[in-house]
């Protein structure tokens, strides 16, 4: 069962973290939120907020008291393990349900998995974007790109893999004006 593990777990890294350069059609960059570096973030930190409950309750020596059946440590170890859950499957979901793909066209951005919300910011509408990338954003890879329209509209591609190299992707597609050149009949 074990060695299973270990051919799947790469896998499920890949997709995990795996942004497509599509060739074919017009699609030219497809992407999903890079969701790893936050869970291992967010896994360090739950982990180190769980040792500091434990050495308090060890200090305090009430770490050893039952409750229900459990010693008070149990229990803080236990509730930190489903707060860590809760805070993966929150990931998983975000990484489920928002989709960004950038055509000839246009950025589509795709929010959503039972209410399936589409936007789509056109050459003509693009009027700038913003990379933001925190610590950990810059220590693993990731960040935040803001993208402004005319009208004042922002709307944001949250946890992105390589943001200045996507930047530049959709500054070279979204710069372009489209121009369309109606034939003489």
């Amino acid at each position: 069962m074990l060695k299973y593990a270990f051919y799947l777990l790469p896998k499920v890294v890949f997709w995990l973290s795996s942004d497509k350069q599509v060739a074919h059609g017009d699609v030219v960059w497809q992407g999903k939120p890079w969701i790893v570096p936050a869970a291992i973030i967010r896994t360090i930190t739950i982990i180190v907020f769980a040792l500091l409950f434990s050495l308090l309750e060890f200090y305090s020596g009430g770490a050893f008291l039952n409750l229900f059946g459990l010693a008070v440590v149990g229990w803080t170890i236990l509730i930190f393990v489903v707060i860590w859950l809760f805070s993966i499957l929150e990931l998983l979901i975000f990484r489920l349900s928002h989709t960004y793909t950038l055509r000839q066209d246009g950025l589509e951005i795709r929010n959503g998995l039972i209410r399936l919300h589409s936007f789509v910011v056109t050459p003509n509408g693009f009027g700038d974007l913003l990379v933001y990338q925190s610590i950990g954003g810059r220590i693993f890879g990731y960040g935040d790109i803001t993208i402004n329209s005319q009208g004042e509209r922002q709307t944001k591609l949250l946890l992105v893999r390589k943001p200045f190299v996507v930047a530049d992707t959709l500054r070279d597609i979204m710069g372009k004006p489209i121009v369309r050149v109606k034939s003489p009949s």
